[in-house]
C-alpha cells in the first residue's frame, strides 16, 4: 500500500508540473528509451535456524532490459530537474555460491522511481555533456520463490519478501540535439541498492522456516533514449 501511494503521488506531482507549464515551451521535456541493467550482486549467505540451512548458500541476479521514460523540467540554463520511471522489469535471482547448480530461486518485478538533479556542462557546441545525481526509491512486487529453491530446501512452498530501500542515483551522459525540439541521449548510471529478502518456507515435520539474505548492489546502467521538448 505504501509503494502505491508512493507511485500515485509521483505521478500527480508529475501532471501538475506538466500542466503548470505546458505554455513555456521547451521548458519540458519527455524521453522514452532502452536501458541495460547489470548487476554484481553481493550476497551474504542464507541463514535459518541452527541445523536447517547448510552455509555457503548465495544469491545471483541476471541482468535486465529496461523500458524507460522520464520527464525533465528545466530549472534555468544549465540546471534541470528530472523524474524518472519506466515499465517494471522481472528481476530473475539464480543460487551462487554453493546454491548454483539449483538455477532460479525466484522472481519479482523491480521499481526504482528516480528524481534528480542534472547539470549540463556549458561549452560544447555539437554535444551537450551532462552530469546528474539524486535519490532512488527499489520496491518489489508480484515475488515468488522458484520450485527449485522448495526442493533445495524441502519445502512444499515458500513465500518471499524483499525489503524496500532509498539510495543514491548517479549519471554521467551526452546529448545530440536533431533540432530545436528533438535530442537523442547515451548515458551510464549506477545507484545503490541494498535489500535483505525474507523467505518463509512450509517444511513437512517443521512447520514454518524463515530465512534471510541480505543483498547489495551498485547496478551499471547503459542507456540510449530519444527526446522531445516542448
Amino acid at each position: 500500500m505504501q509503494d502505491k501511494r508512493f507511485l500515485a503521488a509521483a505521478a500527480v506531482a508529475l501532471a501538475i508540473c506538466g500542466a503548470a507549464h505546458a505554455d513555456e515551451p521547451e521548458n519540458n521535456a519527455v524521453r522514452i528509451g532502452y536501458a541495460k541493467v547489470r548487476f554484481n550482486l553481493q550476497s551474504g549467505d542464507l541463514t535459518g535456524p541452527p541445523g536447517t540451512t547448510p552455509p555457503g548458500l548465495k544469491i545471483d541476479a541476471k541482468d535486465l532490459d529496461v523500458f524507460a521514460i522520464s520527464y525533465e523540467r528545466r530549472l534555468g540554463d544549465n540546471w534541470a530537474a528530472q523524474l524518472q520511471a519506466g515499465i517494471p522489469p522481472t528481476l530473475t535471482a539464480v543460487g551462487a555460491g554453493v546454491a548454483a547448480p539449483v538455477g532460479t530461486v525466484a522472481k519479482a518485478r523491480i521499481w526504482f522511481p528516480t528524481a534528480m538533479v542534472r547539470y549540463t556542462i556549458p561549452g560544447f557546441s555539437v554535444v551537450r555533456p551532462y552530469v546528474a545525481g539524486g535519490v532512488t526509491y527499489t520496491f518489489f512486487t508480484e515475488q515468488e520463490s522458484s520450485p527449485g529453491y522448495n526442493a533445495a530446501v524441502q519445502g512444499a512452498g515458500s513465500s518471499i519478501d524483499l525489503k524496500s530501500s532509498w539510495g543514491a542515483y548517479g549519471r554521467v551522459g551526452l546529448e545530440y540535439p536533431l533540432d530545436k525540439q528533438w535530442c537523442i541521449n547515451v548515458e551510464f548510471s549506477s545507484f545503490h541498492l541494498k535489500t535483505t529478502a525474507t523467505v518463509d518456507t512450509q517444511t513437512p515435520g517443521f512447520g514454518t522456516i524463515s530465512r534471510h539474505v541480505d543483498l547489495k548492489d551498485a547496478p551499471r546502467i547503459f542507456g540510449a533514449t530519444i527526446g522531445y521538448r516542448f
